[in-house]
This record gives structure tokens, C-alpha cells and sequence, in this order.
């Protein structure tokens, strides 16, 4: 509720006391960025980034604004900043682990893939983003036409221990036939192929069961 939440803040006349202030400012740059407004977000964001309380969040956000209006140098050097920094706390840790998968994806699509997979390593395996860390990490590897290290995090992504119906996993499993593919394993890659379109057909029949779930007032 992008509008709402612009309407909201637009009441608050001035200043608010301390960490109040600093939230408003964070958010207001937050609905700039859900506006595509990424130039503009990052001038907002500037003014917390030294910030004792929300300046982590802040550089992290710059960051990814700073990408995302085409600053790429700048932007890549505040993330690596965060995705190096040690952390002591789960909250920044996982926020560190964000800042290395972005850098991750960000390589990729600058066709770095070494670079890539150097800040994909970063990235915790017990991490809630490592799904998609280790997609990217597959994807890198590809990249540099080295398929049989690409095959090692996509086939831990289809082993059964991962949450089946996560995005990464289920493009893993289009992943792994694809490598096989490259590698000539012809048998194999139909194999997998056959697996993960029966893999889709079961998420898609528990989406709409979900679907009609919530429809019918049952999932709350």
C-alpha cells in the first residue's frame, strides 16, 4: 500500500524526536525506492548513513539504490563494505548476507562471473537467503563453462533437504538438467528435466489449493 503509506508520512508536520526521525527518513526512502525512484532514495539515505542506529540499514539500502539508478561503482563499493564487515548479531549477519548476494547478482549481470562467485562465497549456508546464493553461485560457475562445479550447489539445492517450493530450488532443477545437458549427459538431463516438470506440477496444484483455501475463509 505504496500510496497509503506516502499519505501517512506526508501528515507528520516536523521533527520527530531521535530514532523516530531517523525511521520516517528511512521509510521515506524506502517508498521512493518502491517508486523506482532510486537517484532520489539515495540522496535521502546519504543523510543516515553515518547514523549510530538505522546508519547499517541505511548503507545497505544506498547501496542497492546507488545500483539500481546505474552508480555501479559506488554502489558495489558500500556493499562490499557491509558484506565484509563482521557482525555480532543474527539481525546484521543476515543483513551482511543480503549485501553479498546482491553484489553476487550484480556481477552476473556485469558478466563478472568470478567475481560473483567470490562474493557469493561470503554468504552463510544456514543463511535464509542461501537458496538464492547458491542458484547464483551454480549460475556463475556456468558462466565460466566450468558445468561440474555448477552442478554442486544446484544438486545440494535439489537434494530434498531444501524447502521444495522455494523460487531457487525449483529453478535449480531446471538448472541441474541444463548442465547435464552441457556436460553430454543426454540421459541424465531428460531424467531431470522429466523431475522438474513433475516437481512444477506439484507446486502448482498446491498453489491452487492454497488459493482456494484462502478464497474459502479455511487459511487464515
Amino acid at each position: 500500500f505504496i500510496a497509503e503509506a506516502e499519505e501517512a508520512i506526508a501528515r507528520i508536520e516536523n521533527d520527530l524526536p531521535g530514532a523516530m526521525q531517523e525511521d520516517r527518513v528511512l521509510l521515506q526512502a524506502q517508498l521512493l525506492m518502491a517508486r523506482a525512484d532510486y537517484a532520489g532514495a539515495a540522496v535521502v539515505l546519504e543523510t543516515l548513513a553515518k547514523s549510530s542506529t538505522v546508519g547499517t540499514y541505511a548503507r545497505y539500502n544506498l547501496g542497492i539504490a546507488w545500483l539500481r539508478s546505474g552508480d555501479n561503482e559506488r554502489g558495489v563499493k558500500m556493499l562490499d563494505e557491509i558484506g565484509k564487515t563482521p557482525a555480532a548479531s543474527e539481525e546484521f549477519k543476515a543483513l551482511r548476507d543480503k549485501a553479498n548476494v546482491a553484489l553476487g547478482f550484480a556481477a552476473l549481470q556485469e558478466e563478472k562471473p568470478e567475481a560473483a562467485r567470490g562474493y557469493l562465497e561470503r554468504v552463510r549456508l544456514s543463511s535464509m537467503i542461501a537458496n538464492k546464493a547458491l542458484l547464483g553461485f551454480g549460475w556463475a560457475s556456468s558462466a565460466l563453462s566450468e558445468h561440474k562445479k555448477a552442478l554442486v550447489p544446484w544438486q545440494e539445492l535439489t537434494s530434498g533437504q531444501r524447502e521444495v517450493g522455494d523460487a531457487a530450488v525449483l529453478e535449480a532443477r531446471l538448472a541441474v538438467a541444463y548442465a547435464y545437458a552441457e556436460l553430454g549427459a543426454y540421459g541424465q538431463s531428460l531424467d531431470s528435466y522429466k523431475g522438474a516438470i513433475s516437481a512444477y506440477e506439484r507446486e502448482h496444484v498446491s498453489l491452487n489449493q492454497s488459493i482456494a483455501a484462502i478464497r474459502g475463509g479455511k487459511l487464515l
